[in-house]
């Protein structure tokens, strides 16, 4: 079938089409008539009709959804004639989403499917608008083979999205907050669509050429970043799925001030994240690196939490009209529309659910009076039926999704799940981790290409770790296998629904000695990255009110502390200096502080021997590195850094350093070397006055050339369509029944 015979207009249902071809057409809504069928405009000036040129006024445009069915030209006759015969109208343009015919009797303009098709293929700017009409389009046909093949995004998991998706008042902020400022944090609580957004966003831009890349870490943005492409990078819960991650924090802050700084009208940036684990790295990533560039919270930040009467309703209209429902089960929509709509539990997430999974079975063995309760329970308490679902689950099912409990955050490779899952399962299993997986997929979780998996949806992994904090066998076993991310897990702050949940594996003596057990096995083996996370979950765990974990806390925080200064004894080349920072603000903080690691092969590997070159990533780095130790000493551990003689026995590289910084900088590594002078004021007293008048030029030469960028950068305006979506006010709840009603008539 072509593109434009795939165009399946007929799915959209009245209010969808209207605001298609509202765009489509350019038409003023303010000047319009609403109708049962879409809506009316006379415009005495006439109107501009694709493909017949100007229409001399007065005309009548008429935008018309009809029920598919024999009788559906018939329809579209009659309400062309009832709307002819009171208008007074010159030329008729009719936008259907029936196939364009000649109308028997009138001499009209009629757009159908396959003049439709052609303007929307044309016009990228209404896809972004109206995202809605991607899930009845033939995508191959609007996805630049190029583009598809450049990006990493789940454009499956998009596409399947594509077909249930509204543009809520939230997708349509997010647009606005991009194009004004290019970065975008999409926030809310569970299943309220924030995924949704950021992934229908990079499908429409996918569609205009853009790549489309989800990156868990900055490193795997920075790898995919092309300045000559656009490009649209989605962070999927930036700051942890179900709980926070203060080592995501961390990453994020290091290099967010170069990210946003690469943020333009061709390169974009959507994060997602709940409530709870945004505010905790927000907290962090002010409080520890003092990030200058991040905007004000209220100009990026788009809350996805509230959802309209009409919006619901065309949420619910999408999933139903999408999962081709037997009459029956249409007619119980219909029937308890109102009800499901008004609902104050109500989620997409859970229409999802209640659509796929009980209606169904609701429709087809009930009394219209149990239909009302049962239909009420599902949408308040979905958790029930899906703790029912778990525990109904064969052991080696479960097993799996334990071990998917502790493996690293987003998509997890057949590897690393393989790995956990032999970690908890030593033993092993009747069938292999895959096949588990494949009888798992699209309930709890699904499967990612190439070779991966993840959580269906992250309520999924609230409830396993619910159903795993609950069995104090299963949480003691789990502790005493887990790897890195499963300790995280255990420490983790900030998790479920809303933030509440604080050490979910952590409930007794018996938990707390499995845990320290398993980390002093796992500390000696960690890599830099796992003994951050370690650090920085113990420091987070730490920082929660006092409570009767505290003790506990303490002391598993001073015992893996030592058993790290005894493992970095032996480290060649010294201890990496993040990770030192980390080891000594969480010492700090103790109330017996354990023994300073050996330092002086770090200090001896980054000591400079030479005059730096201020060109070379590499030799900058390691300076920087090399201040960053002397600072932390200074604050720590004095003592230690008058040991080494800092800064008399290195100042003539310090101070070659500021003279080189005056006159030979890359800008390439500008922030680096304004960080090197900002500290070198501060801890060499000598320099204090040149560095930091050095640091300060650089920045504002800095200032001066982005300055001049923006200049040359002009913001695309939005559309008065897009304008008055935003401005306008929410129905009335006079209205709302009826509004209901409208969208479900049409499934």
């Amino acid at each position: 079938m072509d593109a434009a015979g795939d165009f399946r207009l007929d799915e959209l249902g009245t209010v969808q089409f209207e605001r298609l071809c509202v765009e489509l057409l350019r038409l003023d809504t303010d000047r319009a008539d609403p109708h049962p069928w879409g809506l009316s405009l006379r415009l005495p000036e006439g109107v501009d009709a694709p493909g017949a040129g100007r229409l001399g006024g007065p005309a009548l445009v008429l935008v018309a959804w009809i029920r598919p069915g024999a009788s559906a030209p018939e329809r579209l006759r009659d309400l062309v004639a009832d709307a002819l015969a009171s208008s007074e109208a010159r030329s008729v343009l009719v936008a259907t989403n029936l196939p364009a015919a000649p109308i028997p009797g009138i001499r009209a303009t009629v757009l159908g499917p396959a003049e439709l098709w052609q303007l929307y293929a044309d016009a990228p700017t209404v896809r972004f608008r109206v995202p809605s009409a991607l899930g009845v389009a033939d995508l191959d046909a609007l996805v630049p083979a190029e583009a598809a093949r450049r990006s990493t995004a789940d454009v499956e998991a998009a596409l399947e999205l594509a077909r249930v998706f509204v543009p809520t008042r939230a997708y349509l902020e997010s647009l606005r907050v991009l194009e004004r400022h290019r970065f975008a944090v999409l926030t809310g609580p569970p299943e309220m669509g924030k995924t949704a957004i950021a992934r229908i966003v990079g499908l429409a831009a996918l569609t205009d050429g853009w790549e489309v890349h989800e990156c868990i870490r900055p490193d795997e943005l920075w790898t995919r970043f092309a300045r000559d492409r656009r490009q649209v990078f989605v962070a999927d819960d930036a700051f942890g799925s179900t709980e926070y991650r203060p080592d995501a924090a961390d990453r994020w802050a290091v290099e967010l001030d170069a990210i946003l700084r690469a943020m333009d009208d061709r390169h974009w940036l959507l994060w997602t994240s709940r409530p709870a684990p945004l505010r905790a790295g927000l907290r962090r990533i002010h409080r520890e690196h003092g990030v200058e560039r991040f905007p004000q919270p209220a100009e990026i930040g788009v809350d996805t939490a509230l959802l309209d009467v009409s919006e619901k309703a065309l949420v619910l209209f999408r999933h139903a009209k999408a999962a081709a429902l037997p009459h029956r089960a249409t007619e119980l929509v219909r029937a308890e529309g109102w009800r499901i709509v008004s609902h104050p539990h109500f989620t997409p997430e859970r229409i999802r659910r209640f659509v796929a999974g009980r209606l169904r079975e609701l429709a087809s063995g009930s009394s219209s009076t149990d239909v009302a309760a049962l239909v009420a329970d599902e949408i308040r308490e979905p958790t029930a039926a899906m703790a029912e679902s778990y525990r109904a689950l064969a052991p080696d099912h479960r097993a799996v999704l334990l071990a998917l409990l502790d493996a690293p955050p987003g998509p997890v490779s057949e590897r690393d799940l393989a790995a956990s899952v032999r970690r908890h399962s030593p033993a092993g299993l009747p069938r292999p981790p895959a096949e588990i997986v494949d009888r798992l997929a699209d309930h709890f979780v699904r499967p990612v290409r190439p070779a991966g998996v993840t959580w269906v949806h992250p309520s999924w992994r609230d409830l396993v770790i619910d159903e795993l904090a609950h069995d104090a066998a299963s949480r003691r076993a789990f502790l005493h296998a887990c790897g890195v991310h499963g300790a995280a897990l255990a420490l983790s702050t900030a998790g479920g629904a809303a933030g509440e949940r604080a050490l979910p594996l952590l409930h007794d003596d018996g938990d707390w000695d499995a845990l320290a057990d398993r980390l002093a096995e796992l500390v000696p083996e960690l890599d830099a990255p796992e003994t951050t996370l370690v650090l920085t979950a113990l420091a987070e765990a730490r920082a929660q009110p006092d409570g009767a974990e505290r003790a506990e806390l303490d002391a598993l925080a001073a015992e893996t502390l030592e058993r790290l200064a005894r493992a970095w004894s032996s480290v060649p080349g010294g201890v990496p200096v993040g990770l030192l920072a980390e080891w000594l603000a969480l010492a700090s903080d103790l109330p017996q502080r354990p023994a300073l690691p050996a330092l002086a092969a770090t200090w001896v590997e980054l000591a400079p021997t030479r005059p730096v070159d201020l060109g070379s990533a590499a030799e900058t780095t390691a300076f920087d590195d090399w201040t960053v130790l002397a600072e932390l000493l200074r604050e720590h551990e004095p003592d230690a850094l008058a040991r080494f003689d800092f800064p008399a026995a290195q100042m003539s590289e310090l101070a070659a350093y500021v003279d080189r910084a005056w006159v030979e900088v890359d800008a390439a590594h500008r922030d680096t070397i304004v960080r090197t002078l900002r500290r070198l004021a501060r801890l060499v007293p000598p320099l204090s006055l040149s560095a930091g008048l050095c640091a300060r030029r650089l920045e504002l030469r800095a200032v001066e050339l982005e300055h001049r960028e923006e200049e040359l950068v002009e913001l695309r305006p939005l559309s008065p369509e897009l304008e008055r979506l935003l401005a306008q006010p929410l129905p009335s709840r006079h209205d709302d029944e009826s509004v209901v009603a409208r969208v479900l008539r049409d499934l």
